[in-house]
Formats: structure tokens, sequence, C-alpha cells
């Protein structure tokens, strides 16, 4: 199985900028910038252990894409392609909707073992779904996994898991802020922490929704 999805950027300027996000890249290096100190602003419920020079794995490994767009708007129109094994998408769209979906691949498939939980998401990477489409495979990837662990399935435990998300953006949303320029990086983390709390407020309403394709289809049989 592909574990590298490559995200192709043109904005209205002519530039051209690539991103290849890889699966089981190593942590991060180098000479990172103070705002991915993990005491920087560091979750309420992070596990992971403080120390001097400890970095959140999931700020460091965005550093390339937020110096690379810290001076966008939100606004900037740009092309974009996402290449994933055969699958190819294309969206002309905004900054902030085309960095939310890069961003949103970035941290699901970083290290940090909160956002880690929707790592198996990024295996089926939509890079634009709808909110429906969302809420259908955050439910089949926590259906899928409570089969694998041989535990019974409740989709009432997601709702921790929306909540644990909901905590993580807002604190990751502060980090953003010393880095940026302009606004489209916060934004789009922005977007992403919308589009987390949406699904979970409205999570029945689209259940309900998917649930009229079965009853469509247990019609059909008959």
């Amino acid at each position: 199985m592909t574990t590298t999805i490559t995200y192709f950027f043109r904005l209205a300027t002519g530039l051209e900028h690539r991103f290849d996000v890889d699966f089981d890249r190593p942590a991060a290096s180098g000479d990172l910038p103070d705002w991915t100190l993990l005491e920087t602003g560091k979750c309420g419920h992070c596990p992971l252990a403080s120390g001097p020079g400890v970095r959140c794995p999931a700020a460091a490994d965005l550093v390339p894409v937020i110096e690379q767009f810290s001076a966008l708007a939100s606004v900037d129109s740009m092309d974009v392609r996402v290449m994933h094994g055969q699958y190819e998408s294309r969206k002309h769209t905004d900054t902030q909707t085309a960095l939310s979906a890069l961003m949103g691949l970035i941290l699901a498939t970083s290290a940090c073992p909160i956002l880690s939980r929707m790592r198996p998401l990024a295996h089926t990477h939509l890079p634009f779904s709808t909110d429906t489409e969302m809420v259908y495979r955050i439910a089949a990837m926590h259906l899928f996994d409570c089969f694998l662990k041989g535990k019974k399935a409740d989709l009432s435990e997601l709702a921790g898991f929306f909540a644990d998300i909901d905590k993580l953006n807002e604190a990751f949303a502060e980090r953003i802020k010393r880095a940026t320029q302009r606004d489209a990086s916060i934004n789009a983390l922005v977007l992403l922490h919308a589009r987390s709390v949406l699904a979970s407020l409205s999570f029945e309403d689209r259940l309900e929704e998917i649930r009229s394709w079965f009853r469509l289809n247990a019609a059909t049989d008959k």
C-alpha cells in the first residue's frame, strides 16, 4: 500500500510547491523554531513528557508548510493536485481550504499520540471530503477498530474522541499564530477545527442520512 501522498500547489502567480507526506517519516529535526517546543502551548491533555528541547511532534512536522505559506492570505487562490497511489484529486480553491487538507493529513500521520488515532483515515485520504463523508469514514474507522479488538461496537465512544481533537485544535491554533505572518495557515487550522466541531454536533443527523442509504439497499434487496 502506498504510504506517501503528494500535494502539488500552483499559486495564481505561477509559483509551484510540492509536499510529499510520508506516513513513515522520521521525527523532524534540525534547527526548528521555538514555537515547536512542547512546552510552548502544550495541550492540557498531552501525554508526552516535557523536557529541555523536546518538540511537539505535530508542530515540528508542520514547519515546512508554515514557512512556505505563512505570507499568504486565506482568500488567495490556487490549484491543488493530490496524488495518492493510482488516485488523483484536483481542485481550484482558496489557500485556507487547500492548506487545511494538507495539514489534516500531516497531523493525522504525525507522532502525536492524540492525533495518531486518526492515522487509519490517512490510508484512504479524501482531501476535500464533505461533512457526511467525514462522519462516515470516522464511524467506519471506529467500528472496524472495535471489530479488530473484539470489542462491542459503541459509537457513543466517539464523543470522547471528538472532545480530545477539539481541545487539541484550540491549543494548536495558538502555536500557529506565533509562526505566521498572515492568516492562511491559522485559518486553515481554524477550518479543521470548525469541521471537527460541526461533525461532532451534527453526528446524529449525518448518521441518519447514512442510515437512509442502507434502508434503500434493504428495500431493493426484497
